[in-house]
């Protein structure tokens, strides 16, 4: 008799699970384990945008690296720390305005809103620094005050694939078509800072397959980046000279940063305002280069912005006496430059970005102007399809906004409104219900017409781009007895014209409920259902006009999170996806890992073990799930077929200067001889990804 593989697996989970509840039965009093991927998964769970959750992982890291001081932030600075709602950030504010200094972690139990969770989650982002006067900026004191800091990375994929074994023989073939780099991604990240006033950051990034000091990368890294940021509490706030982020309001008008609330999702905070900050980041499409400065006085505060680069972009039309890029269809994000067509479409659109922001600052509201003006070398001109109809054209355009705030006790009522070049405005406005610190509620509402043209809006959304959609959107979380927690969206969209993949106006639903029980201190259990459902276009053979169909998936998942003591924790999970579009057969597809966390109590080294098993036979039915990687690293593979991966993580502290971390992981399929395509297929049936990370501290 035949046993179905995914109840010997489900049984292989649960014995591993009660053998672990029967070796310890106690509480760990301290929580030595931030369980990778909080929210991340969540966020990534319908569009799969890996440009968007790579940009989230860059910022958060960034304050993982650099933690917020509690005790010199700013509201701008609390605004960093991830997980955080409107109102934690505001309890947490006034609590650090009335009691001044915070030292110790456990103090924020007492800050309303503030749960053991919650800290669990913030630890890594936040530290508790006596606060001190900083020495003058001479030579003497940035020398020995100063703090460095070095990052080298670097990694690697085995087997070699097509574009790197076939490179000799296609050179002689006269084949142009090939990876001529080494097969290994390399960068490094400097970071020099001297207290809450200065920071100097410097690095770079190599993709395998680009040339390193040859060919098209003849300065070594293919991508430089770099910034200077000075700070002083008086009037000048902020002053920054190279890369960095932007963004206020709701994200509507102007951002280039990125939220764990940008889609419909559990969370409980949907404003995306960050201010101007410098980044070290080396993803090329999602930053600023340029000068940015912050002003106060008094309860005024003032930004501008001033940015130019040079962005990659496909050209279809060049001037035949310059030979510059006189129009394009798109830009391109993703930063490689290995072979000669894309080495080709590197920085042939120049950009400039003109614009700035005025807020004011009562006790209980804000309001806020912003505006901003773009100018592209080139015209912008995208593919001449429906959905295209009323995209932005040309080379010019400016937007501007204003946004509020509101808050007055438990309630908080926010909004930005925008207007674009051609006259279209798009608006947002929500309510934030927080009468309890266990019960909270959102309620929404956005407008993006399908003319909203604004390339550099980030707000809350299903689409792509802000635009083309009306929407409600409902979020209730509640605290329930016996230790249960409930969280429950939906977000009910209509779009007024035509989507990609779909021919004519359209609907689309999300909703997803999350039912938490912390047993105790250090255990706990989740379960969570999504669904989504929308309208698509139905492609029949020998068809000429496409009909529309309803296309819906649903996920479910059960997880199990638990601190086994302080040395070991548990990570236990498994999840079924279903996926139907119009008449054809249902698709599933399931997941299960069990992932182990050790860290010993006296020994600075953390390991976490993970071993996955999934069968995902349709590409509508894979399932995506985070792993723990490097610092400004990015793990979040697609499980698609049918096989294992197994993956292990490794950070040893090496004293107090030097940190060592290891990612490995492998992919093995049961179902597939081949991997991938083009130049990155692989003719076996599994794949060895490895990264190393130095980290110097001085």
């Amino acid at each position: 008799m035949k046993r179905n593989p995914l109840i010997i697996h489900t049984g292989c989970l649960c014995v591993i699970c009660f053998v672990f509840l029967g070796i310890s039965k106690t509480c760990a009093q301290s929580d030595p384990f931030q369980w990778a991927g909080d929210g991340l998964e969540d966020f990534n769970w319908k569009l799969e945008s890996e440009n968007e959750v790579r940009l989230l992982i860059e910022e958060q890291d960034e304050v993982r690296a650099r933690p917020v001081n509690l005790n010199a932030a700013s509201e701008e600075d609390i605004a960093r720390i991830p997980f955080l709602s409107t109102f934690q950030r505001k309890n947490l504010l006034d609590y650090l305005n009335e009691y001044g200094e915070v030292f110790s972690v456990f103090e924020l139990l007492a800050v309303p809103g503030f749960d053991s969770a919650m800290i669990r989650k913030i630890t890594s982002y936040v530290s508790f620094h006596e606060v001190s006067h900083s020495p003058p900026l001479t030579f003497r004191n940035l020398a020995k005050y100063g703090k460095n800091e070095v990052l080298i990375c670097a990694g690697t994929i085995f087997p070699r694939s097509k574009g790197y074994r076939s490179a000799e023989a296609l050179k002689e073939a006269g084949n142009v078509n090939f990876y001529p780099g080494n097969p290994y991604g390399m960068s490094f990240r400097y970071t020099y800072t001297f207290g809450d006033r200065l920071a100097i950051g410097f690095s770079g990034d190599k993709d395998a397959g680009e040339q390193f000091f040859a060919g098209a990368q003849k300065n070594g890294m293919d991508y430089y980046s770099g910034y200077i940021s000075y700070s002083q509490s008086r009037i000048l706030k902020r002053l920054i000279i190279g890369n960095f982020r932007a963004g206020w309001g709701l994200g509507l008008t102007f951002n280039t940063g990125s939220s764990l609330g940008i889609y419909p999702c559990f969370t409980q905070e949907f404003s995306l305002a960050g201010g101007i900050r410098p980044t070290q980041s080396v993803s090329e499409g999602s930053v600023c280069r340029g000068i940015a400065i912050n002003l106060g006085a008094g309860r005024f505060t003032m930004s501008g912005i001033c940015s130019f680069r040079k962005r990659d972009a496909n050209v279809i039309e060049e001037d035949p006496v310059t030979g510059k890029a006189s129009a394009f269809s798109s830009f391109i994000e993703t930063g490689y430059h290995r072979t000669i067509s894309e080495i080709s479409k590197r920085g042939k659109v120049p950009e400039f970005i003109f614009g700035g922001n005025l807020c004011f600052r009562g006790n209980f509201f804000s309001l806020g102007v912003t505006a901003y003006s773009v100018s592209l070398g080139a015209s912008f001109q995208p593919c001449n399809e429906l959905y295209n109809r009323f995209a932005f054209t040309g080379r010019n355009n400016f937007v501007a906004g204003a946004d509020f705030n509101l808050f007055y006790r438990f309630v908080r009522i926010s909004g930005e409104v925008s207007r674009c070049r051609n006259g279209s405005v798009a608006w947002i406005a929500g309510l934030n219900l927080n009468p309890d610190p266990r019960f909270s509620a959102v309620i929404l509402y956005r407008d993006y017409p399908p003319g909203f043209q604004n390339m550099y809006s980030n707000s809350f959304r299903q689409n792509t781009n802000c635009s083309n959609e009306k929407a409600w959107f409902l979020s209730l979380t509640a605290g329930l007895p016996l230790h249960f927690s409930l969280s429950m969206f939906a977000d009910f969209c209509n779009f007024p014209w035509a989507k990609y993949n779909i021919c004519k106006p359209s609907a689309g639903n999300d909703m997803g409920t999350l039912l938490s029980w912390q047993l105790n201190k250090s255990l706990n259990i989740i379960l969570r259902y999504m669904y989504s459902s929308g309208e698509t276009n139905i492609v029949q053979e020998n068809d000429v006009i496409h009909g529309t169909g309803k296309e819906s998936t649903d996920d479910f998942r059960i997880q199990l999170n638990w601190f086994v003591s302080q040395a070991v924790g548990l990570q236990s999970r498994v999840e079924i996806k279903n996926s139907r579009q119009g008449l054809k057969q249902k698709t599933s597809g399931w997941l299960m890992f069990q992932e182990i966390s050790m860290k010993p109590v006296k020994i600075p080294l953390k390991i976490v073990l993970r071993y996955s098993v999934f069968d995902c036979p349709a590409y509508d039915s894979r399932i995506w799930a985070y792993e723990p990687d490097v610092l400004y690293g990015y793990s979040m593979p697609s499980y698609y077929g049918r096989g294992i991966r197994a993956c292990i993580f490794v950070r040893y502290a090496c004293g107090r200067h030097l940190v060592f971390s290891l990612k490995e992981g492998l992919t093995r399929y049961n179902d597939k001889n081949i991997i991938s395509s083009g130049l990155d297929e692989i003719d076996t049936n599994w794949k060895l990804d490895l990264t190393l990370q130095f980290q110097i501290r001085l």
